[in-house]
């Protein structure tokens, strides 16, 4: 009992140690502060919604919390830059998942569980499907679908320097049309579920969980 009592206190320290990293690498941009924390409390959610096992539901939240650390490796003026990107600058953004996924393998097994997640979390639902990838578990591709989910609600709620972040309704919204698509339909359905037991708090633009 002791001993799973302090291997659960590392886990802890373990995700602490992740959400500080986060904080700092998105403090240099108040548009995205905080987004990395918000998409993890979210994605936890949703994943305790589906059922998931904690030890899962624990990789989900790692893997949400590093989703963006690639960014680390991007040009600051293009994650800044006040007006929309073009092809060439998104697809420079767009490496840093490349980025992110070389960065968290560099560091070894402890981050294992969480790679291949934060490398799907921006692959298309029926893209993935299709393509029915077997070096991914569906434990991995289920974390990413749900990373995915969380990540563009809180992008299309958060105001940008070239446009203004949408109400959390149009936002499920949004979300609910490209089920089946873009997003995983099971996954969608989880979040609509997480959304209703606290519309309140989403329509206050409050996060509703804590990590």
């Amino acid at each position: 009992m002791h001993k799973e009592s302090g291997i659960q206190d590392l886990k802890n320290a373990y995700i602490g140690v992740l959400e500080i990293l986060s904080k700092y690498l998105e403090s240099t941009d108040r548009y995205t502060k905080g987004h990395s924390i918000r998409v993890a409390q979210l994605a936890t959610e949703i994943a305790i919604a589906m059922g998931f096992h904690r030890t899962s539901v624990e990789n989900i939240k790692a893997a949400a919390l590093l989703h963006d650390i690639g960014k680390v490796d991007v040009s600051i003026d293009l994650i800044r830059k006040a007006s929309k990107l073009t092809i060439v600058e998104k697809k420079a953004v767009d490496t840093h998942v490349e980025k992110g996924v070389n960065l968290l393998k560099s560091v070894g097994n402890v981050l294992s569980e969480a790679v291949p997640i934060v490398e799907s979390h921006h692959k298309i639902y029926k893209d993935m499907e299709k393509d029915n990838a077997k070096s991914l578990s569906s434990e991995a591709k289920l974390g990413a679908y749900i990373i995915a989910v969380a990540d563009t609600y809180d992008a299309i709620i958060t105001d940008r320097p070239y446009r203004a972040g949408k109400t959390p309704a149009k936002a499920l919204e949004e979300i609910e049309k490209e089920s089946g698509n873009q997003f995983h339909p099971e996954v969608v359905n989880a979040f609509k579920r997480v959304y209703e037991a606290h519309i309140s708090e989403f329509e206050d633009n409050i996060a509703p969980f804590k990590v």
